[in-house]
């Protein structure tokens, strides 16, 4: 997730998501707690409870994203931005245009956006 990243107020029909942090620091909110998760620590978030992840660092973060069962890879197959030379591009939230198409993909893939991505700080040098 790069500086400033927000993956939104969501929640997931179909699957449990786990999370490890190889690298960086997010804010984790899980159903009504919030807290702040570093390298070398994971978060469990099951089904149908609320989450949301954000980047409120300046650098990037690096983790692994389990979800079972399997299935959620070719959501974000679809809506993620891919990497070229491994260098990450420029990431915005996404635009009013963009967000019909994105909530039919999540709904399609059983994920409920309760609260849209918002816009990184503009103090963020990402931006």
């Amino acid at each position: 997730m790069p500086p400033g990243g927000d993956g939104g107020l969501h929640l997931h029909a179909n699957e449990d998501e786990s999370m490890h942090l190889l690298e960086g620091e997010l804010e984790v909110t899980i159903g009504d707690k919030k807290f702040p998760l570093t390298s070398g620590e994971s978060y469990f978030a099951p089904r149908n409870i609320p989450h949301r992840l954000r980047n409120p660092s300046q650098t990037p973060v690096r983790s692994l994203l389990l979800t079972t069962p399997g299935g959620f890879d070719a959501f974000i197959s679809q809506a993620g931005i891919r990497l070229t030379d491994g260098i990450m591009p420029l990431v915005e939230p996404p635009t009013p245009d963009q967000m019909p198409k994105l909530l039919k993909l999540a709904e399609e893939f059983g994920i409920k956006i309760i609260a849209p991505p918002e816009p990184p700080p503009a103090s963020n040098p990402a931006r």
